[in-house]
């Protein structure tokens, strides 16, 4: 009886004549690069660590995550085998609902994580499903759109939820090791500068957007590899604070050689 479903599951969708068979082969891959890490790093004693304490407090064991991490590998060996079917893209993103509506409801705080730990969920999703548009029809209007309001939503809630109305320990703590104070009045101004810049990447057009997204390119960059010298443990934190950057890397790219197209 799980046979044909299966199949059904792993079969691509038909492509239709504008199919962009290069663009979702890149968004697919990042997102699948992303359950990868999260099933493999639990070789990683601070990943198990982690992990293990929110199990606890769902009152599991911490056997479900060796479960859980491999039927996470299984999926981004799926995610790579074939081009985005609509049905992988919907597992993808039920297991992403759900994985937030558990960690939200354990601690809502976490929307608010200064790395973005669940808020980084939104753009992980935009590429799933652009990848799916990209080997359906293409990267049409729709599909450029979706990408655009994905890629501007991380800027604009780790600029409100973090920077100004929610700021931590961590983050203010971070930003004083960097030599800058004082640190709360450098994440309000950071915060305002996040925002301007997802809403400008939402309006702007042709040679003013290349530039707001090529400012965000190189900030994806450079921010994740401050935050790597000064915490390289959380490349092995199972919530991929810092290898969710990657579909964000990559959907920016795309919007960057394609904007153009999305200012239609």
């Amino acid at each position: 009886m799980n046979a044909p479903a299966s199949t059904a599951a792993a079969a691509p969708s038909a492509p239709g004549a504008g199919a962009d068979p290069a663009l979702e082969r890149l968004l697919r891959g990042s997102v699948a690069v992303v359950w990868l890490a999260t099933g493999v790093l639990v070789v990683h004693p601070f990943y198990r660590a982690v992990g293990a304490q929110w199990l606890r407090r769902l009152g599991l064991g911490p056997s479900l995550m060796f479960a859980t991490c491999a039927a996470e590998v299984a999926l981004a060996a799926l995610i790579l085998a074939r081009p985005t079917s609509f049905l992988v893209a919907a597992a993808q993103t039920s297991a992403v609902v759900v994985f937030t509506g558990l960690l939200t409801g354990l601690d809502p705080m976490l929307l608010a994580h200064p790395l973005g730990v669940l808020t980084k969920n939104l753009p992980l999703i935009a590429v799933v499903w652009t990848a799916y548009l990209a080997a359906t029809e293409g990267f049409t209007r729709r599909a450029a759109w979706l990408l655009r309001g994905g890629m501007a939503a991380i800027w604009i809630t780790e600029g409100l939820l973090p920077k100004i109305l929610f700021q931590q320990p961590l983050e203010l703590a971070l930003v004083e090791s960097w030599g800058l104070a004082p640190a709360s009045r450098v994440l309000v101004a950071t915060g305002l500068a996040q925002i301007a810049g997802g809403v400008l990447a939402l309006v702007l057009r042709g040679r003013a957007l290349r530039l707001v997204l090529a400012a965000q390119l190189a900030a994806l960059v450079v921010l994740p590899a401050l935050v790597s010298i000064a915490m390289p443990s959380l490349w092995a934190h199972p919530f991929g604070p810092l290898t969710k950057n990657l579909p964000i890397l990559v959907g920016t790219y795309v919007l960057l050689r394609r904007c153009d197209s999305t200012s239609s």
